[in-house]
């Protein structure tokens, strides 16, 4: 992967240093274009081609097209041949050449050409005008400021943080950071500072300093097909992740996998021993026991003699690590599985250079538990209110002896009928804990109704999650965690062809009997063994719920408590929710974590 970033104006020493603050994205290149009235910067991660005919920016024969380029196209080579026989002549073997000519010969079309994760910028000088887009899914970042006159875009949103531009935070930005622990799809923390939402691309208008074009390419539908048998999808499944592996495996640098011993990471591991003969593969394990999957990813690793590298952490490097992910994690971000993202990354680092994930599976194939959880609260939603009157007397009752937080949360949903998306969103949430929580914010989220319009109920969970989650949480984990080290993931989930064949398997083969992901285990029940495919769902987490409570207990409460600078939180609330946590009456981790992580970003870029 790359770091990009420019503006609208020509200033060599400018571009220098905010293409300096990618550094960790491509320390191995760089390139710059300061001229025509623009600037543009280039940071390299070598992964194909590594000679120095690959640098960017990268021009076509007559220096009219240039292209700065953060990604992966994995069909370059079919497109290279379609275009050497249309008579364009290349000089490097790499990907990002083929874009410039793509360019040429398609203009803005070439999107719907080409297969991969990216973000770039085409700068065409006969036309004047910057051409930038993003891949499908929103694998990789791209943010952009346009005000007045002025217009940068760039990889990260410390390009921005950095710059001259006025610094504050958006409240609708922020609202979202306080429910779901990221920041929306398009609005980043940062007012005038937005980011090209998946699928995507603007035209600016260099002449007149304006964004003449901003178009979606390419949207997620469903539409299943019920006449789809169970074995015809396991062959389709089955084919397309053989084929969306087998593409991320072009390379000119060593590539292995990360590997939880989960469902899809044993999958992807599976189908790449077939293709690569020595393969390493990397996992980490924590100091409590509950959070310790290294015994499944053990397993995997015997079944198909990959070369596994595993090293254990603790709470104390935890600590360590967190200034290091307050920088690299230039937005807010409250997922603390940010932790044994960055860690499993640095342990790949040491070995390869490119590394495959299972992102993605359980958004197309219903992995989650709030999949269930979703159906049984919308029956309960249609329940007469005198029985959820009855519900919701009989939890208050019992409940101060339970202390149990799934009831405590259940009572949220005992009120009035409610829009579907509401349901959701607080069952999405990691902030609707009780009741007397108000649902206010939520208000200012109804546009995410729309992702609610199918017939079928896990479809409209899994339209939500793959729009709003994928995109603003995982994907933003994995793209920061990863090259914060250098190094590049590749997501075979996230192939758009697979993801359209997803998305026509009818819901009931995804969850069958309340069993997720159903198909996908069933297709791959002759390769994974059994105790991998029928294993409880742990999910990549930290024991933050231990840690607040022993080793880091001190250090949190100053974060959260000791935080001065920006008032948006009621500590009176938090210290209620603190003494429950300390009285194990409850598990608040990851709201703490979400505070510890604004304040310390707050100070951080902000002060």
């Amino acid at each position: 992967m790359c770091g990009i970033v420019g503006f609208n104006w020509e200033e060599e020493k400018k571009i220098e240093f905010l293409a300096s603050l990618l550094e960790h994205r491509g320390p191995e290149q760089e390139g710059f274009h300061v001229g025509d009235g623009v600037s543009i910067g280039h940071k390299r991660l070598r992964i194909l081609d590594l000679s120095e005919k690959a640098r960017q920016p990268i021009y076509n024969e007559d220096n009219t097209v240039c292209l700065s380029y953060n990604g992966e196209i994995y069909n370059f080579q079919d497109l290279r041949n379609s275009l050497e026989k249309a008579g364009h002549k290349f000089v490097s073997k790499t990907d990002s050449e083929v874009l410039v000519h793509a360019y040429e010969e398609w203009g803005v079309s070439l999107l719907n050409k080409i297969n991969g994760q990216f973000a770039f910028c085409i700068f065409d000088k006969k036309k004047n005008i910057f051409f930038i887009a993003r891949d499908r899914l929103g694998i990789k970042p791209l943010y952009y400021y346009q005000s007045g006159k002025k217009f940068i875009f760039g990889s990260e949103l410390k390009v921005f943080l950095k710059s001259d531009i006025k610094k504050q935070i958006s409240p609708i930005a922020l609202d979202h950071y306080l429910l779901f622990g990221n920041t929306p799809s398009k609005q980043s923390i940062l007012e005038n500072v937005e980011k090209l939402l998946p699928g995507s691309y603007i035209i600016y208008d260099l002449a007149c300093s304006e964004i003449k074009e901003y178009r979606q390419y390419w949207t997620l539908s469903f539409s299943e097909d019920s006449s789809l048998s169970e074995t015809e999808a396991i062959s389709q499944i089955r084919k397309g992740l053989d084929r969306s592996i087998k593409m991320r495996l072009i390379s000119d640098v060593p590539l292995g996998a990360f590997l939880s011993g989960g469902v899809d990471s044993s999958i992807i591991v599976a189908i790449m021993r077939k293709y690569v003969k020595n393969l390493n593969t990397f996992s980490i394990k924590f100091d409590y026991p509950d959070f310790n999957e290294s015994r499944y990813a053990k397993i995997v690793s015997e079944k198909f003699a990959t070369e596994h590298f595993e090293i254990a952490f603790d709470a104390q490097d935890v600590k360590k690590l967190i200034p290091k992910l307050v920088y690299h994690y230039d937005e807010p971000f409250g997922d603390p599985s940010m932790i044994p993202t960055y860690l499993v990354s640095s342990v790949a680092k040491k070995h390869v250079t490119v590394s495959l994930s299972g992102t993605g599976g359980d958004e197309l194939f219903g992995g989650y538990n709030r999949y269930n959880d979703f159906a049984v609260l919308q029956r309960i939603n249609h329940m007469p209110e005198f029985v959820k009157r009855i519900l919701d007397y009989s939890i208050e009752k019992v409940n101060p002896l339970l202390r149990k937080d799934k009831l405590s949360k259940l009572q949220m949903f005992l009120g009035k009928k409610e829009p579907l998306h509401f349901i959701y969103l607080k069952l999405f949430s990691y902030m609707f804990r009780s009741k007397r929580e108000p649902i206010d914010k939520l208000l200012q989220f109804n546009y995410m109704e729309n992702y609610f319009k199918y017939s079928k109920l896990l479809t409209n969970a899994l339209n939500f999650d793959l729009n709003e989650y994928l995109p603003n949480c995982l994907l933003v984990k994995e793209d920061r965690a990863s090259m914060a080290v250098s190094l590049e993931t590749r997501v075979p989930f996230l192939d758009h062809e697979l993801v359209k064949l997803a998305s026509q398997i009818p819901s009931n083969l995804k969850i069958k009997y309340r069993e997720k992901k159903y198909i996908l285990k069933k297709a791959f029940a002759d390769t994974l063994p059994h105790t991998i495919l029928h294993r409880k769902k742990q999910g990549f987490g930290v024991p933050l719920v231990h840690y607040f409570r022993n080793e880091l207990k001190d250090f949190a409460y100053n974060e959260i408590f000791g935080f001065q600078e920006y008032n948006y939180y009621d500590k009176i609330y938090l210290n209620t929710l603190w003494d429950r946590h300390q009285k194990k009456q409850s598990d608040y981790s990851r709201i703490f974590w979400s505070i510890i992580m604004f304040n310390l970003w707050y100070k951080k870029w902000m002060t």
